[in-house]
């Protein structure tokens, strides 16, 4: 019963940053000279989108078959929700965007379409390199699934890379996102979920 209250829990807790994400009287740049070098890839829109349908069919597994676990990502991804946007509200960020012309391509298109649905605030840390660091992790959980778990890895890093890419994040932001291994460490050992992977 707790695991469907759970899944409330991270629908509402997810909808925060609808409410955080503008400016404050406050706002930090963490744009370095590095960040401005890295060039913009419309292509890792691709990549970038698949954020939410991963972390729902890994979020719906575990909720099948591994109660437990899901119980422990659950409360993970919950925690990381709420620790961020304390962070947004008293640390906002904003990323300076590229220009883009539409009708390019298709790629260009789907970016400008992002820009036009995500304030470029709540930056630091980011929640795309986070809740996908985080998805991955927990599928290394039980041994069964190592190959999944590699796999997700790489899915994961793919998604830190597009969020550069695409000028969505700057390298601070993926450093912020670290705390999501906390989190997964911490509930990982308090449900004891290595024994009997």
């Amino acid at each position: 019963m707790i695991n469907v209250f759970l899944v409330v829990g991270i629908y509402y807790a997810s909808k925060i940053y609808d409410i955080t994400n503008h400016a404050t009287s406050n706002v930090h740049v963490l744009q370095t000279a590095f960040d401005r070098m890295v060039p913009f890839i419309a292509q890792f829109i691709v990549i970038y989108n698949s954020l939410e349908p991963v972390i729902y069919i890994s979020l719906l597994f575990f909720f099948i078959f591994h109660p437990k676990v899901f119980t422990a990502f659950a409360l993970a991804m919950i925690s990381l929700f709420l620790v961020s946007n304390v962070v947004y509200i008293f640390f906002q960020t904003y990323v300076p965007r590229p220009t883009l012309t539409p009708g390019t391509n298709p790629y260009v298109d789907k970016v400008i379409a992002l820009y036009g649905s995500d304030n470029p605030y709540n930056c630091f840390p980011s929640l795309h390199c986070g809740t996908s660091t985080l998805t991955a992790s927990f599928w290394f959980v039980k041994k069964r699934y190592r190959i999944i778990a590699y796999i997700m890895a790489i899915w994961a890093i793919l998604i830190i890379l597009s969020t550069q890419f695409l000028k969505q994040h700057v390298v601070a932001d993926i450093v912020g996102s670290l705390i999501a291994i906390v989190m997964f460490l911490i509930f990982n050992k308090f449900f004891k979920l290595n024994k009997n992977s």
